[in-house]
């Protein structure tokens, strides 16, 4: 298939659905009507989700001197007194 244009493909596809019967060419359009929606747009779908998940890194802009972001991060890590039953 490398080197046929977009015209010639649609060609050679419509010719084989036309000479298909017509129960058959309606399975084959149910079919790439399946591979088109729940196959490649779920593709499309997942790498458009997957781009905008690695657009979220970044780096952390605050306007507060380093000292304070890090005794922050140490005061919220500090442990509670809490019972522990079993």
């Amino acid at each position: 298939m490398m080197g046929k244009s977009r015209v010639d493909i649609k060609e050679r596809l419509l010719k084989e659905i036309q000479s298909l019967p017509e129960t058959e060419a309606l399975k084959m359009l149910k079919l790439i009507h399946f591979l088109k929606e729940e196959i490649l747009d779920k593709e499309k779908q997942g790498n458009e989700e997957s781009q905008l998940f690695w657009e979220s890194f970044g780096s952390w802009k605050d306007e507060r001197p380093p000292e304070d972001i890090i005794r922050e991060i140490y005061e919220s890590r500090k442990s509670t007194s809490r019972e522990i039953h079993l």
